[in-house]
């Protein structure tokens, strides 16, 4: 066992942390695979909890669903990785293992450094990508796509953004918005859904307004950038910590 009162709590701290994340990986994996393969499985957990998500079940797509759960199942994986080595290195006392652990967070420090770069270097051309997948995913499936087109054709005036169950209906009534970049995306079809009301005002797009009200709320998203920069930099050192502290324990033996 390592000497010293501060490189003990250092040890019994970074085990707790990463027995936390592996439990946190280990359900998120679980319960990913289970609702992949069992596609009812969200319905029967949502009857046990005595949740209705019968209108959300009804509008999910299953190709949308699975992309969601493999997308869980890779973060879920990523965390079950993490505490793996981090719980095996702290509580076996194992340089190698805490070696790889130290190697993975910083991979995924440097991947977060260079994502932020690249963001700001890229963003205006990230801004006019997320308008074109809109216009690509919802406006032109206006009408390729009947149910689309008829979710598009039932919105009326007086739907209201609490009663409404279309997550783009609610989008466009709650931002007044219409289209990726404005009423300009349907001119091509030949008609505008009726939430629109293109006829009397000029409305911005849907994606333009998300995504300047993304820009206008960074400042949240890089408090919670900075936390977790924070905390991978905290794992690195407790890391290095540990490992010091096995080497000085042998080298005494």
């Amino acid at each position: 066992m390592v000497q010293g009162c501060g490189n003990k709590c250092v040890k019994y701290f970074f085990w707790i942390i990463n027995l936390l994340f592996f439990i946190l990986g280990a359900v998120v994996v679980g319960l990913s695979i289970w609702m992949l393969v069992d596609k009812n499985s969200l319905a029967t957990v949502a009857s046990t909890v005595k949740v209705d998500l019968s209108q959300v079940l009804n509008q999910v797509n299953i190709q949308q669903l699975n992309t969601f759960l493999y997308v869980a199942i890779a973060i879920g994986g990523a965390l079950l990785i993490l505490g793996f080595f981090g719980c095996c290195g702290s509580c076996c006392e194992s340089i190698c293992a805490i070696s790889v652990y130290f190697i993975l967070v910083l991979i995924l420090f440097v991947v977060e450094i260079v994502a932020i770069v690249l963001y700001f270097v890229n963003k205006t051309k990230l801004q006019q990508g997320f308008v074109t997948i809109w216009r690509d995913e919802l406006v032109s499936k206006y009408t390729t796509q009947q149910q689309i087109h008829q979710v598009l054709d039932q919105i009326q005036s007086s739907v209201s953004f609490a009663t409404s169950s279309q997550p783009y209906i609610i989008i466009r009534l709650f931002l007044q918005c219409c289209g990726a970049a404005g009423c300009s995306d349907y001119v091509q079809y030949g008609a505008f859904p009726t939430s629109c009301q293109c006829a009397t005002i000029q409305q911005p797009g849907c994606a333009t307004l998300l995504w300047t009200a993304f820009e206008n709320n960074l400042i949240y998203v890089a408090f919670v950038g900075i936390i977790i920069l924070f905390v991978e930099i905290l794992a690195m050192i407790f890391s290095c910590i540990i490992i010091g502290a096995v080497r000085e324990k042998r080298a005494q033996a």
